[in-house]
């Protein structure tokens, strides 16, 4: 496990769906979230006239993946004002803007970080991303863009926090302080009737298929709406394709919220995951062994 971190939220407005703000102790960043309806509010705050990056996404409630957009700017108040009256760009409801609490960021290290943030998207593959293009800015001396890559780390822990997931890869490999004595389990699921082989591990919080595994196209009465939303986003980002009518393909880890809802995306039909999924080399399933590790720290 990593070290543990403070994440500190303040609701400006003291609602849950008004504007929020987040930070980390020690970290110099600031974020500032809040639904496009409350933009007026937001601009009157003193963060949105600083230098920064702002993000502009629309919540994805259906199969479509959400719509991001990723700036910069020096006072990015003036350029959140354009885009609202943008009908070009009427898709986003929600914004972020990020801004560095010791007002340190430069231009040059905003144009740094934009480039950054869309290649992050760019990989993630769970959005559409809507800047035209994928700006480079490698014009920092090498101690600055140290500087931005760990402003950016930071920036990492906190957007999940706030509900924003779509940067975000899973990341299976062993933190640095990972025990070498505990070495990381793999689950394994076959069912050769349906063409499904699959290799999982659980990561940050997280059940993790790997790539390369095979699922069934198949679905069921109980593969609801959530369930097919998830796997549709998949294929249309191109994290999973289509092998042929049958069976489909991860070409990339896909995270899941546990066992059983990994091994519905498989299966199309409802599943229980402690029982599908089995250890790597022992003769148990997945409910198995975890009840045994619960059991261990008693």
């Amino acid at each position: 496990m990593g070290k543990g971190r403070s994440v500190k939220l303040f609701l400006a407005e003291g609602s849950a769906t008004g504007i929020l703000t987040a930070e980390i102790i020690n970290w110099t960043g600031h974020a500032l979230a809040a639904p496009r309806t409350r933009l007026e509010a937001a601009l009157k705050r003193e963060e949105l006239k600083r230098t920064g990056i702002y993000i502009l996404y629309s919540d994805s409630f259906g199969a479509d993946l959400p719509s991001v957009y990723v700036g910069e700017g020096d006072d990015f108040s003036v350029r959140l004002r354009i885009h609202s009256r943008d009908n070009e760009k009427d898709y986003w409801d929600r914004f972020i803007a990020v801004t560095s609490k010791d007002m340190n960021l430069t231009k040059a290290h905003v144009k740094y970080l934009e480039g950054r943030l869309i290649s992050l998207l760019t990989d993630a593959k769970k959005c559409e991303l809507q800047n035209k293009t994928e700006p480079t800015f490698d014009k920092l001396p090498e101690a600055d863009i140290s500087d931005m890559e760990t402003f950016l780390e930071e920036l990492q822990l906190v957007l999940p926090v706030i509900g924003v997931d779509f940067f975000r890869k899973p990341q299976i490999r062993p933190q640095p302080n990972f025990p070498p004595e505990e070495p990381q389990t793999k689950f394994y699921l076959r069912n050769s009737a349906k063409g499904i082989i699959a290799t999982a591990v659980e990561a940050d919080g997280e059940f993790v298929i790997l790539a390369g595994a095979t699922g069934s196209l198949n679905v069921a009465p109980s593969f609801n709406d959530r369930n097919r939303n998830q796997r549709d986003q998949a294929l249309e980002s191109g994290r999973a394709v289509k092998l042929d009518d049958k069976t489909f393909r991860l070409q990339q880890d896909i995270g899941f919220t546990s066992p059983s809802a990994a091994a519905v995306f498989l299966f199309g039909t409802s599943r229980n995951g402690r029982t599908d999924w089995l250890v790597d080399g022992q003769s148990i399933t997945y409910g198995q062994w975890s009840d045994a590790k619960v059991q261990a720290a008693e």
